[in-house]
């Protein structure tokens, strides 16, 4: 799997989401509350996969995120989960230059990291694109997990010069994989200059319907100690909440599928859905990677549609599953059943009847989109809900 980000790219995607896009707000927002879950597609040396970033709490002077992830392993082997926190400080989040988007975790971690933000560009470097069409910026890549470039160089400069007891051609293979395991580490910067003098819409799936949510384009060429390298990002143009929606930095990549946050008329639309005997897709229930275990991040989906149900104790539900289309048929369908199942579990220890519900799945044979995409990719994964 590859993420490529290019004007073209995206521009096939909204023209193929046209028909949604303009019958949305021109300029729908993404507000920076509590419960606000931004999903991403990450790209690594080791393999992609998705990470769920969500706000757990916000007060006077700054912003607690959490991550979850299950970042893959090498081959045969279970992907590794990963939970882990960041705090960033409002005043970064308004006039930070540093952009340092992976959240570590393990004994190397900080928690909060003064001058940087996370996901986001701060208002003022939105606001010097908006008025310049340019602005500066520094990436920093941790590398978690992994080793730098200029440690692996020095590394294998003392094997070959007989410091250690292995081949040459055996250290490079091993720090090779040390650094695809972890991604290099690396600080670059520069300027990123706006690609289009305007807004350029990115259709997202926000709290269960495609937006088209207005971005700016930026590209630039970003230096560092390692050498130079080639980004490109899409940026929510909010000053209140200028979301990276797309980027690329080198070989780093990571592209929003889904957002979501607590919002009462997504509620209100899905109970006057079901009221009508329509089906409703939801998105706000997370699985881990190829598991029916739900996460956390799920529970105020589960808490709302048991409170819904709780309201018409005679509504009895269908809890059906769907997957992507990735891995076969079977286990597809395997997984999107269990996915059901484990639903059901989780609204009847919220109090409602196993009586009313009733489970199934539909694996991949039910998509909503294509499954050619990312993006298509995440519509596809989701529980349907439907009266009975």
């Amino acid at each position: 799997m590859s993420i490529r980000l290019s004007t073209l790219t995206v521009g096939l995607f909204a023209l193929n989401l046209a028909h949604t896009a303009h019958a949305q707000a021109p300029h729908p927002m993404v507000p920076l509350v509590e419960g606000l879950a931004v999903v991403g597609s990450v790209r690594e040396p080791a393999g992609d996969y998705e990470s769920v970033r969500r706000v757990t709490a916000i007060s006077s002077d700054r912003v607690a995120f959490t991550i979850t992830a299950d970042r893959p392993g090498e081959t045969g082997e279970e992907p590794t989960q990963i939970q882990a926190s960041r705090t960033v400080l409002l005043v970064d989040l308004k006039t930070a230059r540093k952009l340092k988007p992976r959240i570590s975790s393990g004994w190397n971690a900080e928690e909060i990291y003064p001058g940087t933000t996370t996901s986001q560009l701060s208002s003022a470097g939105l606001t010097e694109l908006r008025a310049t069409g340019h602005t500066s910026l520094t990436f920093i890549e941790d590398g978690t997990g992994g080793i730098n470039a200029s440690s692996a160089a020095f590394l294998e400069k003392l094997i070959e010069q007989g410091a250690g007891a292995v081949s040459a051609d055996s250290a490079k293979k091993e720090v090779a994989r040390a650094v695809a395991m972890g991604g290099a580490e690396f600080t670059v910067a520069g300027t990123m200059t706006l690609v289009e003098p305007g807004i350029v819409p990115v259709p997202i799936l926000v709290n269960n319907a495609v937006l088209a949510l207005p971005a700016r384009h930026i590209r630039g060429k970003l230096t560092g100690e390692d050498g130079d390298r080639d980004a490109e990002m899409y940026v929510l143009d909010d000053l209140a909440n200028p979301l990276l929606l797309q980027f690329r930095v080198g070989e780093d990549s990571m592209t929003v599928v889904r957002i979501d946050w607590p919002d009462a008329s997504t509620v209100t639309a899905m109970e006057s859905a079901l009221a009508a005997r329509k089906p409703v897709d939801v998105y706000g229930i997370y699985f881990a990677y190829n598991s029916a275990e739900i996460r956390p991040q799920s529970d105020s989906t589960l808490d709302a549609i048991a409170t819904m149900m709780k309201r018409d104790p005679t509504w009895r539900l269908t809890v059906t599953g769907h997957t992507d289309n990735i891995g076969g048929d079977a286990s597809n369908l395997a997984l999107s059943q269990r996915r059901a199942a484990s639903v059901k579990a989780a609204l009847v220890s919220r109090g409602i009847s196993a009586d009313h519900l009733v489970t199934g799945g539909s694996g991949a044979s039910a998509p909503k989109a294509t499954n050619a995409t990312l993006e298509g990719r995440a519509q596809n994964r989701r529980v349907e809900l439907s009266r009975s």
